[in-house]
């Protein structure tokens, strides 16, 4: 019910198509000029040196790329910034391989081809991670559990305690250990998964630990700790239910269940698999699972432990990022080397992307200030100790506690950030701050924006997290390991290859050469961006690049060819000479409906900004060139009955042409004449 006046109007036609001239001298959809005010900063890609650009990336390219046109197209004065991630733990990765490599003489550095240095490094890096896990080379990694043989196994003493409680006594080979078993399906002699006091189970060191007056020493490890499915059970037979009486049915409805109509109705939760890891009999007791799932031909000789040697490479890689730390001349000239070819690859595939980039940030300029904004901090009372840490307590804020400092000195990602949020405020005077960064990042955003606030930062409250969700691919998540991953000269081979069999092959002979290769590339990056600009941020999206490339539906290149269409008309028809454009010939309800559209570019400007989401502006388009095709079908430019109708009709394409163009280039779509 409505409350209080109200008056019901309509737009006249006239009155809708009165922005038709304005569209098509190009007047109305002008940026607006710069007020100089609420300078923003869109920082955006982030990609770290040292790892190899694939699609996945390409969301937040799109994303931040169109943000900035965005916010400029309202007259904000925008900085566009990448941050890139030129240090670390995965660098040191790298480089580790890398060396070995070098030293095996498997590699030299100057004969590698200069399209392939970046690619190279990506598998550089997906090497290390591989050559650094226990699941390559066994199929139990497991560190630190054992195979242990049940000596016996008695009732606890105590009364109270629960009755799957047993004291078990374990032989590891070397002592015999007295445990609390809770577990099931095991029996006396049995050898079992066992976890001795000193190793870790899960993220726990275990400790002896006092079970009801019982010291338990170590953990009878349960299946289901190791990861491993619950053993199979077999079915039992259902027994017919007897059908319920007259009362039970009226009192519980229909179906004689306790559903909304007679009730409330719980669901029992699922029983929680407590099965033992019960070993094969002939299991050698004390022999490490790490061991004995040692899988056939792997790199490790038979006479060399696996942990061992995992803990070898791992202080490795620890003593490389200690030398690039520490300033080693040798390691940080094969770092700084192998960085600029990663930046190179980068520029290049930015330029293919045409998205902008006016300043940027490394990982490695922040790591020193961060430590001394730490440091200053924590004299001034902001951020607090704990356990030999230093970080900031937001737990009244409900944000938890933001770990600044480890014990051993060292900061974090989120420690970098507030020196990188410091040099954007102070340097760059800037007023609005975007971090276009994937949703798993949001709790540390949150941190380390309250953080700044405690700091006294004011522009800390127009600090925002742009989160987004993933890329998949139609068969589940990417996968180095399972070389799912689609790296960028992948992606661009299978875009053009696709792109110009739909859409361009039957042009050669007719085109220059040049003008196809334009075209494939636009299209290319249309199919791509649009695809990945045309969901909510906050959803994952799957890459199917056949529906993305598709020439109809809601994609980039069905957009580009209905712009392309739209200019072949105004091509083909000129205005006739003493014409006159009358706007009260637009009669019919679907031209109305696209005059509706017309003036609805400014306000979907506006929603795409107010929601920092370009899939607004996804919607409006497709709407726009559906309403277009609808239109054309019916209605003849060229054939119009009168010379005035054709002015018209001519007006009303040159303005949807220019609509399109405007809305596509600010998803960050370059348009084509023709198509």
């Amino acid at each position: 019910m409505a409350a209080g006046p109200y008056i019901n109007f309509k737009v006249s036609t006239a009155c809708l198509a009165a922005v038709l001239p304005y569209i098509s001298s190009g007047e109305f959809l002008t940026q607006r000029p710069s007020t100089g005010k609420d300078k923003t900063m869109v920082e955006y890609s982030q990609p770290n040196t040292h790892k190899v650009f694939h699609v996945g990336h390409m969301r937040n390219a799109a994303l931040g790329d169109s943000l900035v046109r965005f916010f400029e197209q309202v007259g904000n004065p925008v900085v566009a910034v990448n941050y890139f991630g030129d240090e670390g733990a995965h660098v040191a990765k790298c480089l580790w391989y890398l060396k070995r490599r070098l030293a095996a003489g498997a590699t030299k550095l100057d004969s590698i081809p200069v399209k392939d240095r970046a690619e190279f490094l990506g598998d550089c890096y997906s090497k290390a991670v591989e050559e650094l896990d226990y699941g390559t080379f066994t199929s139990m990694p497991h560190v630190g559990v054992i195979a242990a043989k049940i000596e016996s196994i008695g009732d606890h003493p105590d009364p109270q305690a629960p009755k799957n409680w047993h004291v078990v006594k374990v032989n590891t080979g070397t002592e015999v250990c007295e445990v609390v078993c809770g577990g099931e399906g095991y029996k006396l002699g049995d050898i079992v998964a066992y976890t001795p006091v000193g190793q870790k189970c899960g993220k726990v060191m275990v400790a002896p630990k006092d079970m009801k007056g019982v010291s338990s020493c170590g953990v009878i490890m349960a299946r289901r700790e190791l990861g491993m499915k619950p053993l199979a059970q077999p079915k039992k037979k259902e027994e017919p239910k007897p059908e319920p009486k007259a009362e039970e049915k009226q009192a519980t409805g229909k179906k004689g269940k306790k559903g909304k109509k007679g009730g409330n109705q719980t669901k029992a939760k699922p029983a929680l698999d407590n099965t033992i890891c019960v070993l094969p009999a002939d299991t050698k007791v004390g022999v490490t699972l790490v061991e004995l799932g040692r899988l056939p031909n792997i790199s490790i000789p038979d006479n060399q432990g696996i942990a061992e040697e995992i803990v070898k490479r791992t202080k490795e890689v620890r003593d490389m990022l200690l030398l690039m730390e520490n300033g080693d001349k040798e390691a940080v000239a094969l770092w700084q080397k192998t960085k600029i070819w990663s930046l190179d690859e980068f520029k290049l595939i930015y330029k293919w992307l045409d998205c902008r980039f006016d300043h940027d940030f490394y990982e490695s300029q922040c790591g020193e200030e961060s430590l001394k904004m730490v440091e200053k901090y924590l004299d001034e009372g902001v951020l607090t100790r704990s356990d030999g840490a230093v970080g900031a307590d937001l737990t009244k804020h409900k944000l938890g506690f933001c770990l600044l400092r480890k014990s051993n000195g060292s900061g974090l990602y989120a420690t970098k950030d507030l020196s990188l949020a410091r040099m954007k405020f102070d340097e760059f005077k800037i007023d609005k701050s975007i971090y276009v960064v994937d949703a798993a990042q949001t709790l540390h955003f949150q941190q380390v924006f309250k953080t700044l606030e405690l700091m006294g930062y004011q522009q800390a409250s127009k600090c925002h997290h742009l989160p987004y969700g993933i890329v998949t691919l139609p068969n589940g998540k990417m996968s180095s390991r399972k070389g799912t991953v689609i790296f960028f000269s992948a992606l661009k081979k299978m875009l053009e290859t696709q792109i110009t069999a739909d859409f361009l092959e039957k042009y050669r002979g007719q085109w220059e050469d040049k003008e196809i290769e334009n075209a494939m590339h636009l299209i290319s990056v249309a199919t791509i961006k649009y695809g990945m600009l045309n969901h909510d941020t906050s959803k994952d999206i799957v890459f199917e690049m056949k529906e993305w490339a598709a020439k109809s539906g809601n994609t980039g290149p069905y957009l580009m060819y209905a712009h392309a269409r739209l200019r072949s008309i105004l091509r083909e028809v000129k205005a006739p000479a003493g014409s006159t454009v009358d706007h009260s010939l637009l009669k019919d309800a679907s031209e109305r409906n696209i005059l509706h559209m017309l003036n609805d570019i400014w306000p979907t400007i506006e929603t795409v900004i107010s929601k920092y989401n370009p899939s607004p502006m996804c919607d409006y388009l497709f709407a726009l060139a559906k309403a277009f095709s609808s239109w054309y079908e019916n209605f003849s430019v060229k054939n119009a009955e009168t010379p005035d109708l054709m002015a018209t009709r001519r007006q009303l394409c040159e303005a949807m042409a220019n609509t399109l163009k405007l809305g596509l280039s600010l998803l960050g779509i370059r348009t084509l004449e023709r198509m």
